[in-house]
Protein backbone atom coordinates (compact mmCIF):
# COMPACT_ATOMS: atom_id res chain seq x y z
CA UNK A 1 0.00 0.00 0.00
CA UNK A 2 1.45 3.29 -1.06
CA UNK A 3 0.95 6.26 1.22
CA UNK A 4 1.25 9.79 -0.11
CA UNK A 5 1.27 13.06 1.73
CA UNK A 6 -0.04 16.21 0.14
CA UNK A 7 0.79 19.60 1.61
CA UNK A 8 -1.77 22.30 0.95
CA UNK A 9 -0.39 25.82 1.49
CA UNK A 10 -2.65 28.78 2.30
CA UNK A 11 -3.35 31.15 -0.51
CA UNK A 12 -3.52 34.33 1.56
CA UNK A 13 -7.25 34.13 1.71
CA UNK A 14 -8.87 36.61 4.11
CA UNK A 15 -11.06 34.74 6.59
CA UNK A 16 -14.29 36.13 7.88
CA UNK A 17 -15.63 35.80 11.43
CA UNK A 18 -15.40 32.28 13.08
CA UNK A 19 -12.92 31.13 10.40
CA UNK A 20 -15.61 31.03 7.78
CA UNK A 21 -14.70 31.81 4.26
CA UNK A 22 -17.00 33.36 1.75
CA UNK A 23 -16.96 31.54 -1.58
CA UNK A 24 -17.98 33.88 -4.32
CA UNK A 25 -19.39 32.26 -7.44
CA UNK A 26 -18.06 33.12 -10.90
CA UNK A 27 -19.25 36.35 -12.47
CA UNK A 28 -21.34 34.51 -15.03
CA UNK A 29 -23.47 32.77 -12.40
CA UNK A 30 -24.76 36.00 -10.81
CA UNK A 31 -25.05 38.79 -13.31
CA UNK A 32 -26.46 41.09 -10.63
CA UNK A 33 -23.52 40.66 -8.23
CA UNK A 34 -21.34 43.44 -6.85
CA UNK A 35 -18.93 43.17 -9.75
CA UNK A 36 -21.44 44.89 -11.98
CA UNK A 37 -21.16 48.14 -9.92
CA UNK A 38 -18.56 50.11 -11.87
CA UNK A 39 -21.28 51.57 -14.07
CA UNK A 40 -23.35 52.57 -11.04
CA UNK A 41 -20.32 54.02 -9.30
CA UNK A 42 -19.46 56.00 -12.36
CA UNK A 43 -22.93 57.53 -12.32
CA UNK A 44 -23.02 58.08 -8.54
CA UNK A 45 -19.67 59.87 -8.05
CA UNK A 46 -18.64 62.81 -10.17
CA UNK A 47 -14.84 62.95 -10.47
CA UNK A 48 -13.19 66.16 -9.32
CA UNK A 49 -11.84 68.19 -12.22
CA UNK A 50 -8.45 69.05 -10.67
CA UNK A 51 -5.23 68.80 -12.61
CA UNK A 52 -1.66 70.00 -12.33
CA UNK A 53 -2.03 72.12 -15.44
CA UNK A 54 -5.22 73.64 -14.03
CA UNK A 55 -3.47 74.61 -10.80
CA UNK A 56 -0.55 76.09 -12.73
CA UNK A 57 -3.00 78.02 -14.85
CA UNK A 58 -4.65 79.52 -11.76
CA UNK A 59 -1.27 80.50 -10.30
CA UNK A 60 -0.24 82.07 -13.58
CA UNK A 61 -3.44 84.12 -13.72
CA UNK A 62 -2.86 85.34 -10.15
CA UNK A 63 0.69 86.41 -10.98
CA UNK A 64 -0.56 88.15 -14.11
CA UNK A 65 -3.05 90.11 -11.98
CA UNK A 66 -0.28 91.10 -9.55
CA UNK A 67 1.92 92.29 -12.42
CA UNK A 68 -0.96 94.29 -13.86
CA UNK A 69 -1.49 96.04 -10.51
CA UNK A 70 2.24 96.77 -10.29
CA UNK A 71 2.29 98.20 -13.83
CA UNK A 72 -0.48 100.69 -13.07
CA UNK A 73 1.22 101.68 -9.81
CA UNK A 74 4.58 102.24 -11.50
CA UNK A 75 2.92 104.51 -14.04
CA UNK A 76 1.39 106.70 -11.32
CA UNK A 77 4.61 106.74 -9.29
CA UNK A 78 6.67 107.70 -12.35
CA UNK A 79 4.40 110.67 -13.07
CA UNK A 80 4.62 111.97 -9.47
CA UNK A 81 8.41 111.51 -9.26
CA UNK A 82 8.77 113.46 -12.50
CA UNK A 83 6.73 116.29 -10.99
CA UNK A 84 9.00 116.29 -7.93
CA UNK A 85 12.12 116.41 -10.08
CA UNK A 86 10.73 119.27 -12.18
CA UNK A 87 9.90 121.26 -9.06
CA UNK A 88 13.34 120.76 -7.53
CA UNK A 89 15.12 121.57 -10.80
CA UNK A 90 13.07 124.74 -11.26
CA UNK A 91 13.78 125.79 -7.67
CA UNK A 92 17.52 125.33 -8.16
CA UNK A 93 17.46 127.37 -11.38
CA UNK A 94 15.16 130.13 -10.16
CA UNK A 95 16.25 130.27 -6.52
CA UNK A 96 12.74 129.85 -5.05
CA UNK A 97 13.43 126.77 -2.94
CA UNK A 98 11.67 128.12 0.14
CA UNK A 99 8.37 128.97 -1.57
CA UNK A 100 5.30 127.49 0.06
CA UNK A 101 3.86 126.37 -3.29
CA UNK A 102 6.94 124.24 -3.96
CA UNK A 103 6.83 122.63 -0.53
CA UNK A 104 3.13 121.88 -0.89
CA UNK A 105 3.69 120.39 -4.34
CA UNK A 106 6.50 118.15 -3.12
CA UNK A 107 4.54 116.98 -0.08
CA UNK A 108 1.43 116.32 -2.17
CA UNK A 109 3.33 114.28 -4.76
CA UNK A 110 5.05 112.19 -2.10
CA UNK A 111 1.71 111.51 -0.39
CA UNK A 112 0.23 110.26 -3.67
CA UNK A 113 3.22 107.94 -4.12
CA UNK A 114 2.83 106.54 -0.59
CA UNK A 115 -0.90 105.99 -1.11
CA UNK A 116 -0.24 104.27 -4.44
CA UNK A 117 2.35 101.96 -2.87
CA UNK A 118 0.01 101.05 -0.05
CA UNK A 119 -2.81 100.30 -2.51
CA UNK A 120 -0.66 98.18 -4.86
CA UNK A 121 -1.77 94.89 -3.33
CA UNK A 122 -3.08 91.57 -4.53
CA UNK A 123 -4.87 89.34 -2.03
CA UNK A 124 -3.70 91.66 0.76
CA UNK A 125 0.01 91.43 -0.16
CA UNK A 126 1.99 94.37 -1.54
CA UNK A 127 3.65 93.84 -4.88
CA UNK A 128 6.07 96.82 -4.79
CA UNK A 129 8.33 97.45 -1.81
CA UNK A 130 9.54 100.68 -0.23
CA UNK A 131 12.53 100.84 -2.61
CA UNK A 132 10.16 100.56 -5.60
CA UNK A 133 11.37 97.07 -6.43
CA UNK A 134 8.90 94.58 -7.90
CA UNK A 135 8.44 91.77 -5.39
CA UNK A 136 5.34 89.66 -5.83
CA UNK A 137 5.86 87.75 -2.57
CA UNK A 138 8.04 89.75 -0.16
CA UNK A 139 7.18 93.42 -0.72
CA UNK A 140 5.90 93.77 2.87
CA UNK A 141 9.36 93.05 4.36
CA UNK A 142 11.45 95.98 5.60
CA UNK A 143 15.21 95.83 6.12
CA UNK A 144 17.02 98.02 8.63
CA UNK A 145 20.16 98.31 10.70
CA UNK A 146 20.97 99.66 14.15
CA UNK A 147 23.71 102.31 14.03
CA UNK A 148 26.85 101.07 15.76
CA UNK A 149 25.93 97.37 15.65
CA UNK A 150 28.76 96.24 13.39
CA UNK A 151 30.81 93.03 13.54
CA UNK A 152 33.95 94.82 12.32
CA UNK A 153 33.78 97.51 14.99
CA UNK A 154 36.07 96.65 17.93
CA UNK A 155 35.97 93.00 16.85
CA UNK A 156 38.70 92.11 19.36
CA UNK A 157 36.62 93.31 22.31
CA UNK A 158 34.30 90.87 24.10
CA UNK A 159 30.90 92.39 24.88
CA UNK A 160 27.33 91.29 25.47
CA UNK A 161 24.75 93.61 23.94
CA UNK A 162 21.11 93.45 24.88
CA UNK A 163 18.48 94.45 22.32
CA UNK A 164 15.06 95.29 23.74
CA UNK A 165 12.21 95.32 21.24
CA UNK A 166 8.59 96.42 21.83
CA UNK A 167 6.19 94.24 23.85
CA UNK A 168 8.92 93.14 26.29
CA UNK A 169 10.88 91.05 23.78
CA UNK A 170 14.69 91.00 24.00
CA UNK A 171 17.70 89.14 22.62
CA UNK A 172 21.42 89.08 23.38
CA UNK A 173 24.24 89.67 20.90
CA UNK A 174 27.38 87.97 22.19
CA UNK A 175 30.67 89.34 20.87
CA UNK A 176 33.30 87.09 22.50
CA UNK A 177 36.26 88.63 20.66
CA UNK A 178 37.10 85.30 18.99
CA UNK A 179 34.17 84.13 16.84
CA UNK A 180 33.89 85.59 13.36
CA UNK A 181 31.06 87.87 12.37
CA UNK A 182 29.11 85.20 10.47
CA UNK A 183 28.87 82.96 13.55
CA UNK A 184 27.69 85.87 15.72
CA UNK A 185 24.98 86.80 13.23
CA UNK A 186 23.85 83.17 12.83
CA UNK A 187 23.34 82.86 16.59
CA UNK A 188 21.49 86.18 16.63
CA UNK A 189 19.28 85.06 13.73
CA UNK A 190 18.21 81.93 15.63
CA UNK A 191 17.28 84.05 18.62
CA UNK A 192 15.21 86.45 16.49
CA UNK A 193 13.09 83.82 14.70
CA UNK A 194 10.57 83.45 17.61
CA UNK A 195 10.12 87.25 17.49
CA UNK A 196 9.23 87.17 13.79
CA UNK A 197 12.52 88.86 12.81
CA UNK A 198 15.59 87.74 10.89
CA UNK A 199 19.21 88.90 10.78
CA UNK A 200 21.93 88.73 8.15
CA UNK A 201 25.38 90.17 7.56
CA UNK A 202 26.06 92.83 4.96
CA UNK A 203 29.24 93.03 2.92
CA UNK A 204 30.31 96.05 4.96
CA UNK A 205 29.90 94.18 8.26
CA UNK A 206 26.64 95.75 9.41
CA UNK A 207 23.94 93.52 10.90
CA UNK A 208 20.83 93.80 8.72
CA UNK A 209 17.48 93.01 10.32
CA UNK A 210 14.32 91.99 8.49
CA UNK A 211 10.82 92.58 9.84
CA UNK A 212 7.27 92.77 8.48
CA UNK A 213 6.36 96.32 7.53
CA UNK A 214 3.80 96.65 10.31
CA UNK A 215 6.28 95.51 12.96
CA UNK A 216 8.92 97.84 11.52
CA UNK A 217 6.60 100.80 12.01
CA UNK A 218 5.95 99.78 15.61
CA UNK A 219 9.68 99.54 16.36
CA UNK A 220 10.51 103.12 15.41
CA UNK A 221 11.91 104.90 18.49
CA UNK A 222 11.11 101.75 20.49
CA UNK A 223 14.32 99.66 20.23
CA UNK A 224 16.69 99.99 23.17
CA UNK A 225 20.32 98.87 23.27
CA UNK A 226 22.42 98.17 26.37
CA UNK A 227 26.14 97.38 26.11
CA UNK A 228 29.10 96.96 28.43
CA UNK A 229 31.01 100.11 27.62
CA UNK A 230 32.74 99.18 24.35
CA UNK A 231 30.39 99.38 21.42
CA UNK A 232 27.51 100.78 23.46
CA UNK A 233 27.37 102.47 26.88
CA UNK A 234 26.84 100.28 29.93
CA UNK A 235 24.07 100.77 32.45
CA UNK A 236 20.94 102.50 31.21
CA UNK A 237 19.60 101.42 27.84
CA UNK A 238 19.64 103.83 24.92
CA UNK A 239 16.80 104.36 22.44
CA UNK A 240 18.11 103.79 18.90
CA UNK A 241 16.88 105.20 15.61
CA UNK A 242 16.50 102.46 13.01
CA UNK A 243 18.28 103.00 9.72
CA UNK A 244 16.41 101.78 6.64
CA UNK A 245 18.53 99.53 4.39
CA UNK A 246 18.36 100.93 1.82
CA UNK A 247 16.28 104.10 2.01
CA UNK A 248 13.16 104.36 -0.07
CA UNK A 249 9.99 106.36 -0.47
CA UNK A 250 9.22 106.45 3.26
CA UNK A 251 12.61 108.05 3.96
CA UNK A 252 12.47 110.50 1.04
CA UNK A 253 12.91 114.07 2.24
CA UNK A 254 13.87 117.27 0.50
CA UNK A 255 16.71 119.54 1.59
CA UNK A 256 15.61 122.94 0.33
CA UNK A 257 17.97 125.03 2.43
CA UNK A 258 20.88 125.20 0.00
CA UNK A 259 21.90 124.52 -3.55
CA UNK A 260 23.85 121.43 -2.45
CA UNK A 261 20.80 120.20 -0.58
CA UNK A 262 18.72 120.56 -3.74
CA UNK A 263 21.31 118.60 -5.70
CA UNK A 264 21.23 115.77 -3.16
CA UNK A 265 17.43 115.75 -3.28
CA UNK A 266 17.44 115.58 -7.10
CA UNK A 267 19.95 112.71 -6.95
CA UNK A 268 17.61 110.76 -4.65
CA UNK A 269 14.68 111.35 -6.99
CA UNK A 270 16.74 110.30 -10.02
CA UNK A 271 17.60 107.03 -8.29
CA UNK A 272 13.94 106.38 -7.55
CA UNK A 273 12.99 107.25 -11.13
CA UNK A 274 15.57 104.78 -12.41
CA UNK A 275 14.16 102.07 -10.12
CA UNK A 276 10.65 102.88 -11.33
CA UNK A 277 11.66 102.41 -14.97
CA UNK A 278 13.50 99.19 -14.09
CA UNK A 279 10.48 97.83 -12.22
CA UNK A 280 8.14 98.76 -15.08
CA UNK A 281 10.36 97.01 -17.63
CA UNK A 282 10.55 93.96 -15.38
CA UNK A 283 6.76 93.93 -14.98
CA UNK A 284 6.25 94.11 -18.76
CA UNK A 285 8.74 91.28 -19.28
CA UNK A 286 7.04 89.08 -16.69
CA UNK A 287 3.63 89.91 -18.15
CA UNK A 288 4.69 88.81 -21.64
CA UNK A 289 6.21 85.60 -20.27
CA UNK A 290 3.11 84.82 -18.20
CA UNK A 291 0.80 85.42 -21.15
CA UNK A 292 2.76 82.87 -23.17
CA UNK A 293 2.68 80.33 -20.34
CA UNK A 294 -1.05 80.84 -19.73
CA UNK A 295 -1.81 80.38 -23.42
CA UNK A 296 0.19 77.14 -23.46
CA UNK A 297 -1.56 75.87 -20.32
CA UNK A 298 -4.97 76.69 -21.82
CA UNK A 299 -4.11 74.41 -24.70
CA UNK A 300 -2.84 71.63 -22.44
CA UNK A 301 -5.46 71.84 -19.69
CA UNK A 302 -7.92 69.23 -21.02
CA UNK A 303 -9.87 67.95 -18.02
CA UNK A 304 -11.77 64.66 -18.49
CA UNK A 305 -15.51 65.17 -18.19
CA UNK A 306 -17.77 62.88 -16.09
CA UNK A 307 -19.25 61.41 -19.29
CA UNK A 308 -15.78 60.46 -20.51
CA UNK A 309 -15.03 58.80 -17.19
CA UNK A 310 -18.26 56.79 -17.42
CA UNK A 311 -17.39 55.65 -20.96
CA UNK A 312 -13.99 54.44 -19.73
CA UNK A 313 -15.70 52.47 -16.94
CA UNK A 314 -18.00 50.85 -19.49
CA UNK A 315 -15.10 49.91 -21.73
CA UNK A 316 -13.19 48.49 -18.79
CA UNK A 317 -16.23 46.52 -17.67
CA UNK A 318 -16.75 44.94 -21.09
CA UNK A 319 -13.12 44.16 -21.75
CA UNK A 320 -12.45 42.59 -18.36
CA UNK A 321 -15.44 40.23 -18.19
CA UNK A 322 -13.65 36.95 -19.12
CA UNK A 323 -10.70 37.80 -16.90
CA UNK A 324 -12.99 38.52 -13.93
CA UNK A 325 -14.85 35.22 -14.43
CA UNK A 326 -11.63 33.23 -14.45
CA UNK A 327 -10.36 35.10 -11.41
CA UNK A 328 -13.52 34.47 -9.39
CA UNK A 329 -13.47 30.76 -10.30
CA UNK A 330 -9.92 30.43 -9.04
CA UNK A 331 -10.84 32.36 -5.91
CA UNK A 332 -13.73 29.99 -5.23
CA UNK A 333 -11.43 27.00 -5.48
CA UNK A 334 -8.81 28.62 -3.28
CA UNK A 335 -11.37 29.44 -0.60
CA UNK A 336 -12.04 25.76 0.17
CA UNK A 337 -10.96 24.91 3.73
CA UNK A 338 -7.84 22.83 4.35
CA UNK A 339 -9.69 19.86 6.00
CA UNK A 340 -12.06 19.69 3.01
CA UNK A 341 -9.14 19.32 0.61
CA UNK A 342 -7.53 16.63 2.75
CA UNK A 343 -10.80 14.72 2.90
CA UNK A 344 -11.20 14.89 -0.85
CA UNK A 345 -7.68 13.64 -1.39
CA UNK A 346 -8.21 10.70 0.93
CA UNK A 347 -11.34 9.76 -0.95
Amino acid sequence: MVMSTVEVRPHNVALATHDRTSISPPRSSQPNSDLSRPQALARQYTPASYSVSGMMLTQGQQNATSVQIATRSYQVIGVELSKIKQGLTRAMQMGHAQSSSLQQGLSGAKKIIEQTLDASRFDGQKVIDNQLELKLNRADIRRFSIPGLDVNRLNGKAEQIRLDFPHGQSVMVDFDGQANGEQVVKMLDRSLIPLGLRASLSEQGSIIFEAPEKAYGQMQKQVRVTGQGHRFPAGQSNVMTLQAEPEGIAELNFDLGSREGLKRSIAKVNKLLWQTRTGLEQANSIKAELNGQIQTLHQQASVISPDQVEDKFKALDLQSGSFSSALMALSAQANVKRHSVVALLRN
